[in-house]
């Protein structure tokens, strides 16, 4: 059931303006107490529904990073608080995709590989500037997984996987299933090898060009984050 609860971000955006009467002292503390209390009450939402605090920046007068203490109380003072969720959508996708891995040596299952705009990164490390962020297996099998020839994934893996993503995290990101070509890894080597190329002439018959691309193109689960 849980891959069917819909991630809302919950970002925090306001202004505050502390009693005039107070002295600047005691403007500053208020703003500063109200403004974590918000803070507190996001991160703690988002935890809720993600099972863990995802990373965030704090902008207070459009100074990112200001600390709340150092607000100049004289005028109503702008908050906004982004939690970063590109690292909750791909480390979900990550784990979607071991899970519904079909495991006989666990190779495929240890060969996805997270490309941040197009440049292979440690999903752990994803940063939340990216543009466009895929994931792709580097087995050459990985096609004939997707079209069900495993008996422990009989309807493939990256679509089954990008379409429960889709469901989830529509609210943070455009997530499709499609096809990548990495120029890395163990598809790589047999899309450059002598008999990848053979088998590629045989299986496209007709075809005389392109033979190591199509070899190279793998399934794929494409994330664009809402911006």
């Amino acid at each position: 059931m849980a891959t069917r609860v819909k991630v809302t971000p919950f970002n925090v955006n306001f202004k505050y303006a502390a009693p005039a009467s107070f002295n600047k002292e005691d403007q500053t503390r208020l703003f500063a107490e109200f403004a974590q209390d918000r803070i507190d009450d996001a991160k703690a939402r988002n935890a809720r529904v993600l099972g863990s605090v995802p990373p965030y920046t704090v902008s207070v007068d459009g100074r990112l990073g200001a600390a709340l203490t150092s607000a100049q109380p004289n005028n109503p003072i702008g908050v906004f608080v982004e939690f970063e969720l590109v690292f909750e959508v791909v480390q979900w996708c990550a784990e979607m995709l071991k899970q519904h891995s079909p495991v006989k040596t666990t190779r495929y299952q240890q060969s996805h590989v997270v490309l941040a705009d197009g440049v292979a990164v440690d999903g752990d490390v994803v940063s939340p500037s990216a543009q466009r962020v895929t994931i792709v297996n580097t087995q050459p099998y990985a096609r004939k997984i997707e079209r069900g020839q495993s008996s422990q994934a009989p309807t493939g893996v990256y679509q089954v996987v990008a379409t429960m993503a889709a469901a989830k995290f529509s609210n943070v990101a455009k997530i499709a299933f499609g096809y990548e070509t990495p120029n890395f890894g163990a598809v790589d080597q047999w899309a450059a090898s002598p008999n990848g190329v053979a088998w590629a002439k045989r299986k496209r018959r007709g075809k005389t060009k392109g033979h190591a691309e199509w070899l190279r193109r793998q399934p794929a689960i494409i994330i664009t984050m809402n911006k």
